[in-house]
């Protein structure tokens, strides 16, 4: 946590794009986080679960612990691309994964 707390003070809040992108994310985890963190505490599993589905999103921005951003246009390509990489992450894998169990499965009911 601390290292995500120093990447947004000492990095992402340097720009204007990176101040807005932190009040809309801001509004938006603000608008369910309390609810998911009082069941975290009521059920251990959920908290792991979590965790587990956060990680690679956690994992990717720490590409920006190892760039030097100067710039808007910067701050906006790695956060843009960061953004896609965890669209791909978290949507295009699965369903891409849905699709080869989709296809295998019909596959197997055409030969039968």
């Amino acid at each position: 946590m601390q290292q995500l707390r120093e990447l947004r003070d000492n990095t992402i809040l340097n720009t204007k794009s990176g101040m807005a992108f932190m009040t809309t994310f801001n509004q938006f985890y603000y608008s369910f986080s309390p609810t998911v963190a009082d069941f975290e505490r009521e059920q251990p599993i959920f908290k792991e679960v979590v965790k587990l589905t956060l990680t690679p999103m956690l994992t990717s921005l720490s590409i920006l612990n190892h760039v030097n951003i100067d710039s808007e246009q910067e701050m906006l390509g790695y956060g843009i691309g960061i953004i896609l990489m965890n669209v791909g992450m978290y949507v295009g894998i699965p369903v891409f994964g849905i699709l080869k169990i989709y296809q295998f499965k019909r596959k197997e009911d055409l030969q039968l």
